[in-house]
């Protein structure tokens, strides 16, 4: 059979429209699974990291149309995370979910968290919980069609991991992963979503309520939570022309968004000639791009208005705080 490059489009856009109730996704998910598995073995030439071309991939490319198509794919996640996360208290003790802060009216009340004034209105502190129904089905699903999912448990490592609570420890001296609550899913050495997960950490490491409210980079939606992508913007259609972020794990090292064009593993970061270079501090940019948002208290002013999409990195190991041994450098262009 022909496979068509606009089926994910259409997957993600039926499923949003007309399936409101995690019994209607779930039954339209089952029955689109053996045509989604088939689509997603099409992409199987992004399973194994390859050198980008000089000068990027052309719309003559196979590849990069892969990479669009492997995009709409994704946003079938972020659509059903988000779903499976939705406003509400989380359990007691469970720590710090976050949301999106609202501005302050007559009808609101205010919040202290990590240092940040946090408004929620009354029923809502702003915070975010679990619904296991819901989560079920997204594993289901992409596991069938293709997909190998994983918890990497055994630490936190933000490259495998997107913190979804916090427990604050003044107490604590490092990171520690408390619970994987939903997993994460490799496509080959492709990493094609992270495991949420709970953490216990001092606030120096990870500030529960910036780790949790800032703007979440490389996610086209996690409502309350903002967020941001390249598609935001673009129209009904442009918007589908996005490439997947592509985050790879092999033999050679953990790879942070593979085509990218400024390797900010070197300082100064190296860049094409032809590009003007982003006068965001190193460490920061570091930061934004393993964790794909801010997790310190240090949040800077225009943590929303960042572009880490043109930068690249490649570490041996991630780990929080990010030691400088573990970045390498490693050949990029054929």
């Amino acid at each position: 059979m022909e496979l068509d490059w606009g089926y994910f489009r259409r997957l993600y856009e039926e499923l949003h429209d007309h399936h409101d109730d995690v019994g209607g996704r779930q039954r339209y998910l089952v029955g689109q699974q053996r045509m989604a598995a088939d689509h997603l073995a099409e992409l199987a030439p992004l399973r194994r990291r390859e050198r980008i071309p000089a000068g990027g991939y052309t719309g003559d490319d196979e590849q990069l149309w892969r990479i669009m198509k492997l995009y709409a794919l994704s946003r079938v996640s972020d659509y059903l995370i988000e779903i499976f996360c939705p406003e509400g208290d989380p359990p007691a003790g469970f720590g710090v979910t976050g949301g999106r802060p609202v501005i302050e009216s007559s009808s609101t009340r205010r919040l202290e968290l990590g240092g940040w004034r946090v408004n929620a209105t009354p029923g809502w502190h702003g915070f975010r919980r679990l619904e296991f129904d819901g989560l079920a089905v997204h594993t289901k699903f992409f596991t069938d069609i293709g997909l190998t999912p994983f918890e990497h448990a055994e630490a936190f490592s933000p490259f495998h991991h997107e913190i979804f609570a916090v427990v604050q420890d003044p107490g604590a001296t490092h990171v520690t992963l408390e619970e994987v609550l939903w997993p994460g899913f490799w496509f080959g050495d492709l990493l094609f979503s992270r495991a949420g997960v709970r953490v216990r950490a001092p606030r120096h490491l990870i500030d529960a309520a910036v780790a949790t409210t800032s703007t979440l980079y490389f996610a086209s939606r996690r409502e309350p939570r903002p967020t941001s992508d390249l598609s935001h913007g673009w129209g009904s259609n442009s918007q589908w022309r996005t490439s997947f972020h592509r985050f790879y794990s092999d033999e050679e090292g953990l790879h942070l968004n593979w085509d990218g064009e400024v390797d900010i593993g070197e300082d100064p970061p190296r860049r094409p000639a032809d590009q003007l270079d982003d006068d965001g501090p190193l460490d920061q940019r570091r930061e934004l791009l393993l964790h794909r948002c801010f997790v310190r208290s240090a949040l800077p002013r225009d943590e929303d208005d960042r572009f880490p999409y043109d930068d690249r990195l490649s570490l041996t190991t991630a780990e929080w705080p990010l030691r400088p041994e573990s970045i390498v450098q490693v050949p990029w262009t054929r």
